[in-house]
């Protein structure tokens, strides 16, 4: 029984050696990754939403970009492809006095290598009410670089769509609003809508698999050995979404895509 679960341990290891790893991106892969992050800071960065919003953080791998050979040569970044988050007023007071009281209880002998406090922390240690009015001060912005498929709802990692319904955004070929269930631990709280932008040559071909997931899938023009597609999440207030997209020049984004 050792000697198998030994072979097993090095099969498993050499598989991982064959596939996930990650290597410095190549000069074109660079400059395509750099051109995209280049646009998007533009056109979120420079056109907050109306009102005291600010940028509380900004995550993107340009200048250490590392790419992933699990999918061949697709494009398929091993870190952060590009969010910002973005708070106002309130809701930016009580995560920095979350973080000072966070960090005035660390052990000082001790070095601390970071200390990570997402918003639902926030959300879930609030009363309900207070939750509720610290989720409408919160957006989140996720951009996936060269999806393969967009998952409206996969049941294995708990997602479950209530309701989404498509809408018009100038310059894309495909957007909605989506309605998640809540599902677990969620004190109650409802997860944040989200609006989704497609950029790219995205078809509206919804399928059904049979556990249940609802997915687009992409097909590569180019090969997807650079950016081909983006898939931009706003997490947050619905009006204040539409005040993003409203505010975003999507055909410019576009023209940042290998085509």
């Amino acid at each position: 029984m050792k000697t198998l679960f030994l072979s097993i341990t090095s099969l498993m290891l050499s598989a991982g050696a064959v596939f996930g790893q990650c290597s410095p991106a190549s000069a074109a892969q660079n400059a395509s990754y750099e051109r995209v992050v280049n646009a998007l800071q533009s056109q979120f960065k420079n056109n907050l939403p109306s009102g005291n919003w600010r940028i509380f953080d900004e995550r993107h791998s340009v200048g250490k970009l590392q790419v992933s050979d699990e999918y061949g040569r697709l494009f398929h970044a091993c870190g952060d492809r590009y969010d910002l988050t973005l708070e106002r007023g309130s809701a930016s007071r009580e995560r920095r006095a979350r973080i000072d009281s966070a960090v005035a209880k660390a052990d000082p002998d001790k070095q601390e290598t970071s200390l990570v406090l997402s918003t639902d922390s926030v959300y879930k240690e609030s009363s309900p009410e207070r939750a509720r009015e610290l989720a409408q001060s919160t957006v989140d912005i996720n951009v996936e670089m060269n999806a393969g498929n967009y998952r409206l709802q996969d049941p294995i990692s708990n997602r479950f769509v209530q309701s989404y319904k498509p809408i018009q955004v100038k310059g894309a070929p495909m957007a909605m609003q989506v309605v998640l269930k809540s599902v677990g631990d969620s004190g109650g709280l409802q997860p944040q809508p989200e609006t989704v932008v497609f950029l790219g040559n995205w078809k509206n071909n919804q399928k059904t698999d049979a556990k249940g997931s609802k997915l687009y899938h992409y097909s590569f023009a180019k090969g997807g050995n650079l950016i081909e597609n983006l898939v931009v999440t706003i997490k947050g207030p619905l009006d204040v979404a539409e005040e993003i997209i409203r505010k975003t020049d999507w055909q410019a984004l576009s023209q940042t895509l290998t085509k």
